[in-house]
């Protein structure tokens, strides 16, 4: 515990000096991917700032500028407890901690990408009224609501825990009992 504090502080420099532009990177890519599963593609998400992804959609005439705002930088915060938690690793040696930071960033960065994905997919099946209803079912609002806060919370804090936990708890733990 006392590592990851100590790494807290150096993580989170570099996270905040990192957070506009991987948010640019999620959103141009979180865009790309809504846009390849419609047809007509006519998703469009553009950046309020360094933080907030607006939705908007050509087909749907609302008036408003834009459906609905996600703020990126609440979606992908978790990187701070992955950094923290894979560079204090108790009695790794470098090499082994930068290898299993670099593949748990790689999981985590899907993850971010599923979860835009999940954010945009739930704004169209659940917070556009009359649209959402003539466009999903009941079955695709449900589904895209239970993704989204599935993913949003539980889901989100846990995956730090549960990458740590893939790549270093039997390394942790006391070895197993045999028994008599």
């Amino acid at each position: 515990m006392r590592g990851v504090l100590l790494w807290i502080v150096p993580v989170t420099v570099v996270w905040a000096l990192a957070t506009p532009i991987y948010n640019r990177v999620l959103g141009r890519t979180t865009e790309r991917l809504v846009r390849a599963t419609e047809r007509p593609a006519s998703t469009r998400l553009h950046f309020k700032g360094a933080h907030d992804l607006l939705v908007t959609r050509s087909d749907y005439g609302g008036g408003q500028g834009f459906l609905y705002s996600i703020r990126v930088t609440d979606c992908q915060f978790n990187l701070l407890l992955v950094g923290a938690l894979f560079l204090a690793a108790p009695g790794e040696p470098w090499r082994r901690r930068l290898a299993a930071l670099g593949w748990a960033l790689a999981v985590t960065v899907v993850f971010h990408l599923l979860l835009l994905f999940a954010w945009v997919k739930f704004v169209y099946a659940t917070q556009l009224g009359d649209w959402s209803l003539l466009h999903y079912g009941a079955f695709g609002r449900n589904f895209w609501g239970l993704a989204k806060h599935l993913l949003d919370l539980p889901l989100k804090f846990a995956l730090p825990f549960a990458l740590w936990a893939g790549f270093y708890l039997e390394r942790v733990l006391p070895p197993a009992n045999p028994g008599p």
